[in-house]
């Protein structure tokens, strides 16, 4: 559990910051400690408990003992039933003639350059590099935007493809987070295995990158 990476995302206070500590040092006894024992340990209110796991997207404090022990002792797996998006993909993509922006940030950028120039090859206008002046309604019926997310919730790329849909521009995730806005605001959201808020530790492996890739080939190729 990266806590440094959950308390910038979710801007955590120094309380909440102690309390996903105390998780990540009980890892192993999480599901034989209670909401009470826990705020006691940390000197804390069961509400403060129920605050941070609403924070965290869970609908209480079972469901987050749930979630974090069963994708612990889950192995790592690839669940990729990306033909269901096979026809929507092709009908977007369908015209050659239209520039396709690929767009990611942090681990998901090289994935989008990957993307980009695999679609290249094959005869598609592409570009990696974004401003919002591309996403002006005047290029609405030229311009198709495809992004890569594993959580969906960076301020920045939420803006952007919000700004696109808005401007009635074709949007194709390839998204972790169902839940997402980017998810909510995209044509074509390619839903990529369950995402874990958690997961961003550096000792953990992190799929969705590799089968981003994997989604796409099929997609592509298939």
């Amino acid at each position: 559990m990266n806590i440094g990476h959950l308390s910038e995302k979710y801007e955590l206070n120094d309380l909440e910051k102690q309390i996903v500590s105390y998780i990540q040092d009980h890892y192993n006894e999480l599901k034989s400690i209670g909401i009470r024992q826990m705020a006691k340990d940390n000197f804390t209110s069961t509400s403060s408990i129920y605050k941070l796991c609403n924070k965290f997207g869970f609908e209480g404090y079972s469901d987050m003992i749930y979630h974090l022990t069963s994708t612990k002792e889950d192995n790592p797996h690839i669940q990729l039933p990306v033909l269901q998006y096979k026809e929507k993909f092709f009908s977007i993509l369908q015209n050659r003639s239209k520039r396709i922006i690929v767009f990611g940030l942090g681990f998901s950028s090289p994935i989008a350059e990957y993307i980009q120039q695999r679609l290249t090859l094959f005869g598609y206008q592409t570009i990696s590099v974004v401003h919002m002046e591309m996403f002006n309604p005047v290029f609405q019926d030229d311009t198709i935007f495809m992004v890569i997310s594993y959580s969906g919730m960076t301020p920045r790329l939420n803006e952007i493809v919000e700004n696109a849909s808005k401007n009635h521009i074709p949007v194709i995730s390839f998204i972790g987070n169902k839940d997402s806005e980017i998810c909510q605001h995209s044509s074509l959201p390619i839903i990529i295995g369950n995402y874990n808020s958690f997961s961003h530790d550096l000792n953990h492996p992190i799929t969705f990158f590799g089968e981003v890739i994997i989604a796409f080939e099929t997609l592509f190729f298939d």
